[in-house]
Formats: C-alpha cells, sequence, structure tokens
C-alpha cells in the first residue's frame, strides 16, 4: 500500500512539473502555419497575418530589395482594398460571402497561373541552389551528414527518456480491472510520461542546432530546423493524444466509451492522417530551403492535404455501417448505461478463454439495435453523411486558404474534429461524476441521474459550440454580451439561459416529486398485496408537483417578457384584482379546492384506496385534482366527483377489517364440533403461501348467533385481515368450509315450510309433492307458520 501511495505521490508530482514548466516549442513553431506564406512565383512574397521578432528577421534575412518592395506594395493594396470594402459594402450577409468568394477565386486562379510558369522554369533556379548550398561550409556532404546527425540527437534523447519512464508506463499498463476515475489517474499520468520524450526531443535537436560547428555545417539548412522539430513534434503530440484517447494497446485503462477494433482503427486512421501530412509539410520545407522557391511547396503541401481527406473519406465509406452504430450507442442514454466500460481489459488467458467483454457490449449492442428511439435513429443513419460532408467542406476551406494566402487556417476544420470526438470521453467523465455523487440505487436517484446527464450534455454542446465557433473566429460571447452586442442578440441570449434554467428546475421537480401512473384494479376484491394503496405523501405528490411546476411557469414567463422589454409591475398588480373578481365569480370552485384541501389534510382518502360514498357511488381513487377526485369503478367505468359534493366517505382500505359470516346449520349439530373444525380451517389458511399474509388474526368460530324460526341454528364465524382482502377470503373461506363440513357431517340446514292439512295434521314441504293436488288446494287457504 505504501508502495503504490509513493507512486502515485510521483506521478502527481511529475504532472505537476510539466504543468508549469514552459512549453519547449518557441513563436516561430508556434507561427508554423505561416511558413509557406511567402510566393515565389514571381519571386512574390506576402506578409504573414501573425509576425514575431524572430519570423520576420528570418523572413526579411531572405529577401531582396526588389522583394520587399513587391511585398510591401502588394501588402498596401490589400489593406486599401479591405478599407474600400468596409466602406461601401452595405448588402447582406449572402451578398458578402459572394464577394469573399469571388475575390478568393480571382486571386486563387492568378497565384496558379504564376505558380505554373515557375515550376515550369525549375530549371533557371539552379544559380539560387548553388548560392544556398555554398552557405553550407564543409559542403553538401557534410550538411546531409549534420542533418542526419542531428535528428539522431534529437531521436537518441527521446529514445532515452522513454527507456527510462519504462518501468513507469507498465505499471501504469498493469492492470486487468480498474474503476473509472482509476483509469483516469492512469491515462493522463502515462500520456505525460509519453509526452516527455517529445520535450526531450524539441530540447535536444534546438540545443544542438545552434552549437556553432553545426550551425555552419548545417548551411541553408539552419532555416528548416524549426520546421523540422516543429513538424515532427506537433505531429507526434497529436498521435500521443489519440493514442491516450482510445487506447488501442491499452484496453483495461481506456476511457472512451469505445470497443477494441473501433478505436484501434479510429487511431490508426488518425496516426496516418497525421504522417502524411507532416511528411507533406517537412518534405515541401526543403523547396524554399534549398532555392527552389515556394510554388512547389506550395503544391506540395495541398496534395498532402488532399491526401489526408481522401483517406478520410475512403474510411467514412469503408466504415459506414459501424459509424451509424457508434452514433446510435453515443445518442442513446439507455443502451450507453447498459454497457460496462468499466470492467474491460482481462488479462491474456481470460481474453483468450472467455473474450474480451468488450465484445460482449459489441454484441449486446448489436441485439438492441431496434430499441433505439425514432430521433436516434435518424441521427445515426444520416451521421456518416454528415460527416463525410463536413470532412469535404473542412478540405475544400482549408484548400482554398492555402492557395489564396499559403496559410493553413487549421483552427477551424481540425479543432471542431477534435470537439467533436472530444465530446463522448467528457459526456462519459459527466456521467461518472454524476455517480459518484449519486450513488444510491433508488428510483429517485435514477431519476436525478438521468435530469443531471442530461444537463451536462448540453452544458458540454453550448460549451463545444462556444469553442467551434471560437475556432472559426465569431466570438459569440462578446457579439451576445458584448459592449456592442445587439439589443436582439443580448434579449435572446437572456431568453435562452431563462428557459434552459426553467427545463433543469422542471426536469428536478418532476424527479423529486415523480408518481408512476397507477393502473386500477378496478374491482372491490382485488388482491391488496399485489395493488397496495399509496402513501399520503404520494397522494398528496401530484398536487404539490402541479402546484410548483405552475408557479415554476410563471415565473418563467414573467422573466422572459421582462427580458423582452414588458413591464410585468401592472400585470402583478392586475393579477390581484382578477384574483379577486374570479373568487366572488366562482364559489363553487373555490368551495370544491377548500373542500379538498380539508379533506386531503384530514387524510381521508389515498390514490389507490376503494371508497364508498353511497350505495350507488363507489370505487378505487385513481387521480386527485386541486378541485375533484376521479373513481374507477369496479365495471370499469370512471366517476368524477367534486370535493364540494363530498358528504360522507366510507373506506374500505385502512388499517384493518373485521369480516363476519353466518351460516345455518341443522338443529342438532354440535356447536362445539363445529367450533373445533372452523378452528383447524383457521389454522390451514394461516399457512397458505397466498391467503396466509393476508389474515391479521385467524379465522374462528363465534358459536350460536340466534335460533331462527324454522329451528336452524345460526352459527356465525369471523377473522381479522387487511383492507380489501375480506372480499377474496370470504370466497375461499365459504368454499373450503362447505367441503369441510360435508366430510365432518354437518349439514346446512333448509328453509322448511309446513303446511296443515284440513284434518289439522301438518305437513312439510319434503312429503308436499305426495300430497294429493286437490288436497294441497284446499289446504291452500290455511295460511303457513
Amino acid at each position: 500500500m505504501i508502495e503504490r501511495l509513493s507512486k502515485f505521490l510521483i506521478l502527481s508530482l511529475t504532472l505537476a512539473a510539466f504543468m508549469v514548466v514552459p512549453l519547449m516549442f518557441d513563436k516561430q513553431a508556434v507561427q508554423a502555419q505561416t511558413i509557406f506564406s511567402s510566393d515565389d512565383g514571381g519571386d512574390g512574397k506576402e506578409i504573414p497575418e501573425n509576425l514575431t521578432p524572430e519570423l520576420i528577421d528570418r523572413l526579411l534575412a531572405g529577401l531582396s530589395d526588389e522583394e520587399l518592395r513587391e511585398l510591401f506594395r502588394e501588402e498596401l493594396v490589400r489593406q486599401a482594398d479591405e478599407k474600400v470594402a468596409a466602406e461601401v459594402f452595405d448588402g447582406t450577409v449572402l451578398a458578402a460571402i459572394e464577394t469573399r468568394l469571388s475575390e478568393m477565386a480571382e486571386r486563387i486562379e492568378t497565384r496558379i497561373i504564376r505558380w505554373s510558369g515557375a515550376i515550369a522554369n525549375l530549371g533557371s533556379r539552379g544559380p539560387k541552389v548553388q548560392e544556398r548550398l555554398a552557405l553550407a561550409k564543409d559542403g553538401l556532404f557534410g550538411m546531409i551528414l549534420s542533418a542526419g546527425l542531428l535528428i539522431g540527437v534529437g531521436f537518441l534523447a527521446a529514445l532515452l527518456i522513454k527507456r527510462s519512464s519504462r518501468k513507469w508506463s507498465s505499471w501504469l499498463t498493469q492492470t486487468t480491472r480498474c474503476g473509472y476515475w482509476e483509469k483516469v489517474l492512469r491515462t493522463i499520468a502515462l500520456g505525460v510520461l509519453e509526452i516527455l520524450p517529445i520535450l526531450g526531443f524539441v530540447a535536444a535537436t534546438r540545443i544542438f542546432a545552434l552549437a556553432p560547428p553545426m550551425e555552419s555545417a548545417l548551411g541553408p539548412l539552419n532555416a528548416m530546423v524549426w520546421i523540422y522539430y516543429a513538424g515532427v513534434g506537433y505531429s507526434w503530440l497529436f498521435i500521443v493524444i489519440s493514442r491516450r484517447a482510445f487506447a488501442p494497446d491499452t484496453p483495461q485503462i481506456r476511457i472512451a466509451p469505445l470497443q477494441d477494433k473501433v478505436a484501434e482503427g479510429t487511431h490508426q486512421l488518425l496516426q496516418r492522417a497525421v504522417c502524411i501530412g507532416a511528411t507533406g509539410w517537412l518534405f515541401a520545407g526543403f523547396f524554399p530551403t534549398l532555392g527552389l522557391g515556394f510554388p512547389p511547396a506550395l503544391i506540395t503541401v495541398a496534395l498532402a492535404g488532399t491526401t489526408v481527406a481522401g483517406l478520410l473519406l475512403f474510411a467514412l465509406f469503408q466504415n459506414f455501417e459501424r459509424i451509424q452504430e457508434i452514433s446510435a450507442l453515443v445518442l442513446d442514454d439507455r443502451r450507453l448505461d447498459d454497457l460496462n466500460f468499466d470492467d474491460v481489459g482481462l488479462g491474456d488467458e481470460d481474453l483468450e478463454s472467455e473474450g474480451s467483454e468488450n465484445e460482449v457490449s459489441e454484441n449486446k449492442l448489436l441485439e438492441t439495435d431496434n430499441e433505439a428511439t425514432p430521433s436516434v435513429r435518424i441521427i445515426s443513419n444520416t451521421a456518416p453523411f454528415l460527416l463525410g460532408g463536413y470532412v469535404l467542406f473542412a478540405w475544400l476551406y482549408w484548400l482554398a486558404h492555402w492557395l489564396e494566402r499559403g496559410q493553413h487556417h487549421l483552427e477551424g476544420p481540425v479543432g471542431t474534429l477534435i470537439v467533436f470526438f472530444s465530446l463522448p470521453i467528457f459526456d462519459r467523465l459527466g456521467r461518472e461524476i454524476v455517480r459518484s455523487l449519486l450513488h444510491s440505487d433508488s428510483e429517485m436517484a435514477e431519476r436525478f441521474r438521468g435530469v443531471f446527464n442530461g444537463a451536462w450534455r448540453v452544458i458540454i454542446s453550448i460549451i463545444g459550440f462556444l469553442v467551434v465557433t471560437s475556432l472559426w473566429g465569431l466570438d459569440l460571447m462578446s457579439f451576445a454580451k458584448g459592449d456592442d452586442a445587439p439589443i436582439w442578440a443580448s434579449t435572446g441570449f437572456d431568453i435562452l439561459i431563462t428557459l434552459l434554467l426553467g427545463i433543469l428546475i422542471w426536469n428536478m421537480i418532476g424527479a423529486a416529486l415523480h408518481l408512476e401512473k397507477r393502473v386500477s384494479g378496478a374491482s372491490e376484491d382485488v388482491d391488496p398485496l399485489e395493488m397496495p394503496a399509496a402513501s399520503r405523501l404520494d397522494t398528496l405528490t401530484p398536487l404539490f408537483r402541479n402546484t410548483l411546476l405552475g408557479f415554476l411557469g410563471i415565473i418563467v414567463i414573467m422573466t422572459v417578457l421582462s427580458s423582452v422589454g414588458v413591464d410585468i409591475a401592472p400585470l402583478i398588480a392586475s393579477a390581484g384584482v382578477v384574483g379577486i373578481a374570479v373568487g366572488f365569480g366562482a364559489q363553487t370552485l373555490v368551495k370544491d379546492i377548500f373542500s379538498g384541501i380539508f379533506f386531503l389534510v384530514d387524510d381521508a382518502f389515498r390514490i389507490g384506496e376503494y371508497i364508498e360514498l353511497d350505495k350507488q357511488t363507489r370505487g378505487e381513487v385513481e387521480s386527485i385534482s386541486i378541485r375533484s377526485l376521479q373513481l374507477r369503478h369496479h365495471r370499469g367505468s370512471v366517476i368524477t366527483v367534486p370535493f364540494g359534493e363530498l358528504k360522507k366517505i366510507t373506506n374500505h382500505n385502512r388499517d384493518w377489517v373485521i369480516y363476519k359470516m353466518p351460516f345455518r346449520l341443522e338443529p342438532d349439530t354440535d356447536p362445539k364440533h363445529v367450533k373445533k373444525v372452523v378452528k383447524a380451517v383457521g389454522k390451514e389458511f394461516l399457512k397458505h403461501p397466498e391467503h396466509g399474509p393476508k389474515f391479521l388474526e385467524p379465522l374462528k368460530s363465534q358459536g350460536i348467533l340466534s335460533i331462527d324460526d324454522d329451528s336452524a341454528l345460526i352459527m356465525r364465524v369471523k377473522f381479522k385481515c387487511k383492507p380489501r382482502a375480506q372480499f377474496v377470503l370470504r370466497r375461499e373461506i365459504y368454499h373450503k368450509l362447505r367441503s369441510v363440513f360435508a366430510e365432518e357431517g354437518i349439514e346446512f340446514a333448509r328453509r322448511k315450510v309446513e303446511v296443515v292439512g284440513p284434518d289439522g295434521e301438518k305437513v312439510d314441504n319434503a312429503v308436499a309433492g305426495a300430497v294429493p293436488p286437490e288436497q294441497l288446494a284446499d289446504a291452500s287457504a290455511v295460511p303457513a307458520r
């Protein structure tokens, strides 16, 4: 344990040191996108958009007086054109876009014509090449040897740092099962260790290249050094970020919710794209450095970027269905929660014998594909087309700016893709934070997790949208809430924030005061164990929720009206007057509302209870509103009763019920024998798995209740049970006692009719059928007793 804590402390210190150490890429490396912003097609030049003192010195050192004059003239013309366009243009946005595209097309056409001539006359650049090569003090061989030595020193430093941190890297990846937060910590620490060789490579390259012997031996390649380490360093850094984000080699610490094949394929695709772009960038740098001019360099970078776009489009076409499946997984909360990515990363033996749990999750994804909602299916089905369209647009955008001014403008296209691919990772991060804060398994906690997960998605979506627009050069926050922001934008922003907060509070109220819709049993003999009555809190919850939601709706509407500029003070004042008028005009409604309040305070009934208002009105309480209740009759009809009409309520669902059942037995029946039989039946019912839990007191005999006129014994049994269980139990008890009485020789008494004949003899109904009809007719005048 102490060893693990010490390792954790060292890792934390390493991470802190990395965050405070300045980035070793100098400002020239940051300006790598402007290295080819000069055009040598007629030896014309351009001024880069972002300048530093070092970059200015390097730019001026390689220009002649004629080139400086041409460059200065073009810059003045460009500034004059922009000023005229800003003063004269007063059209629509579409007109501005059309004008900008026309200017861009004209400029690109002019440049391509110039470049074509320059490339066709590359042979005339021989003297310029010889002049540049003459700068190498040790000749061409010494320059090549020095360049190779510089490359070797940089990668040797990176290799030494990597070998020294191998134990740490091995320890960080040697785990089979770990939780999400441990995965995050290990991923960050491993990323820091993998970035350290890049820093070593850049530092060694810079320091070694500044040595006087090396600087003189490199000659013209001195201008290529910073292109080299900037291109390699940034490409290497991007590959490291991709490797740690998708973790193709370490699925046991992967934080992205992806399967092994998807993570490995995505990382390899990005790695190939970066390598192609870096290779084109480095290869193109040799043309201006050796005196061949900028047009070949510009064409080389354009071809490399086009190759990268083609590679991405081909990968989209090849993985068309796979992209749809992953999009459905990321968009559907239910399916994403069902998949378990915390236990991915088994040992080699487990992978060979049982298979990766990632593959199990992938199979589960495929099996549940048909469960996606319609909106998720629509978005997931169109995701490949949208992504392909964006890649095509980003390529055209980059290529147009590159051909126009020799500048990459990659912040928007590449930054948007990075934000897009980062959203699932941040979405997972938010889910884990919510799960850590609400780790209960209750239904309320699950509802709140859903609310907070949705809120987190909205937040990261808004942040991602703002970041993307900022990368494309649009500052929406300043546009909406800046000093010069238009009124409609500021008002719209306030309304949007108000609505989002209102929706969040609405969902939180719904999660806290949620009540599942009850399916009424619609019968008076429903099983109380299967359909228990709602608690008092559950009964009042809908009223509280509706009241709070009503107040929330009023507050949101008033806030929106205030944001629009409506004076809400008269509305608030008039609301009181209107309320008084409505109160006088709707006395019956007020009576219903107040009666309902007192009935609910007295806890006279709850949702799910079976109540009786009179002989004709009875049923189960199905719902309660602010002025009435709805009863579901056992025949299925729904009865709506205003609270003001309620007089007397008989509740059949409270606490307990004592039910008594009378039986007519023969006069010679032994009451003691009946008592023993009933007691035995009562014990048998208590042991019954279904009916036993319904009893509160066992079935027992109350002895002889009375003797009726025809000499039958009226004996009664009773039992105490849970509310509404008496209707089921009485039926079962009657059937059971009937069969047991038959076995024990206890007979039910039959009703008898005595007929007195003409001679005063009594004839009972058993022998009445044997009496001649005429005698019965004569005896019909004699009253029966």
